[in-house]
């Protein structure tokens, strides 16, 4: 089984609804604790965003929600790449780096190893072996 959880979601709603900062808060950690225990019942995550439903682009609260779900950044990391790859039977050609395989890459600020909101931090994106976004 596998769930795209869109945590910034529930900020999102919550302000919309004015609700207080606590309520807000306490309504987070309920939506984070259920992706803990999906977790460790041996459940799949991939990344996704509710933009289209939202004006939220930014994705650094997502990364950061993700993280207070006890994911890592590998854990983070597979949700963009190989876990969604694999789920929809692309696996053979995306979701690695690797010879052979689609050069579909981003290119990241920072490491997320140190930071995971560093993934919300895109230097470039590669599609086809294309530059299709660079900020410098």
């Amino acid at each position: 089984m596998a769930v795209i959880p869109t945590l910034t979601l529930y900020d999102f709603e919550a302000n919309k609804g004015h609700l207080s900062d606590t309520e807000r808060e306490t309504w987070i950690k309920t939506v984070v604790s259920q992706l803990v225990t999906f977790l460790s019942a041996g459940g799949e995550v991939l990344f996704g965003t509710d933009i289209g439903y939202t004006d939220h682009f930014d994705t650094l609260l997502e990364f950061e929600l993700m993280s207070r779900a006890e994911m890592d950044y590998r854990a983070i990391l597979a949700s963009l790449t190989t876990v969604p790859a694999q789920r929809f039977g692309f696996a053979k050609r995306n979701g690695r780096i690797e010879t052979g395989m689609d050069a579909d890459l981003t290119v990241l600020d920072e490491d997320p190893a140190k930071e995971v909101t560093a993934f919300s931090r895109v230097r470039a994106t590669i599609r086809n072996g294309v530059f299709i976004f660079s900020k410098h």
